[in-house]
């Protein structure tokens, strides 16, 4: 991969030449891989990052309510800071419990021995943005257990909030993959719990989601031209 150390003076040499040697050896070397074994790869949608997964999640949120006619001012906050003493709606909060490279042997996320512990060679083609350049597309895969916690001032709301948000996450599982999201699977409720806000008092149900995402890289002679120039720049200071 482009980690791999370089000769300090190929930087201060014709940089086009360095960066036709760089690419053919890694992207070159990995598509030679990719069609050894099984093909080469790429994500049947434009992957989404774990941030974008949230987002998709307000999103969600906002279009399910609509449909339902929810008045504006009843509406959940979404957010991912814990409800305070000036919130007067229910809320729904989120955070990440664990992310680690995606795992690609047999049994359940976060055991598998095999980890994406590096880029994967996803496709390559002929850059449009710069004719006459290639590029190579490598992502990274990600286990991630994040954890969604549904408050409101009674027990009976806060109950009432977490089925419905664990109906909308069931209702929208597709709309995530098909939005570039590889798995989102419900991974349990855990403890009821309860926080004292200032004196006001919020009830909580956190609900845990496994999520498997992908970041994408794309690496161009173009932009890795671009890179050895700066890198040369600096050096012959």
């Amino acid at each position: 991969m482009l980690n791999d150390d370089l000769n300090p003076s190929l930087l201060i040499s014709e940089p086009k030449i360095v960066v036709e040697e760089i690419f053919n050896f890694t992207a070159g070397d990995d598509i030679n891989k990719a069609r050894q074994n099984s093909g080469m790869t790429r994500s049947m949608s434009p992957a989404k990052t774990l941030t974008e997964f949230f987002e998709m999640v307000q999103e969600a949120i906002n279009n399910y309510e609509t449909r339902a006619l929810i008045d504006p001012v009843n509406k959940v906050l979404f957010t991912e800071e814990e409800p305070d003493k000036e919130a007067f709606n229910e809320a729904i909060t989120f955070s990440v419990l664990k992310r680690e490279p995606g795992s690609f042997s047999q049994g359940s996320p976060f055991e598998g021995k095999i980890k994406n512990l590096k880029p994967m060679f996803r496709e390559s083609g002929t850059d449009p943005e710069n004719p006459g350049y290639r590029y190579a597309t490598y992502g990274y895969w990600h286990d991630n257990l994040v954890r969604f916690t549904c408050w409101a001032r009674t027990n009976k709301a806060a109950n009432k909030r977490a089925f419905w948000f664990e109906d909308l996450m069931d209702e929208y599982n597709w709309w995530f993959r098909l939005q570039g999201v590889d798995r989102v699977i419900f991974w349990g409720r855990q403890s009821d719990i309860t926080v004292d806000a200032q004196g006001n008092i919020w009830y909580g149900r956190p609900i845990d989601f496994y999520v498997k995402t992908e970041n994408i890289k794309v690496f161009s002679e173009k932009k890795i031209e671009q890179i050895l120039i700066k890198v040369s720049t600096k050096s012959s200071l």
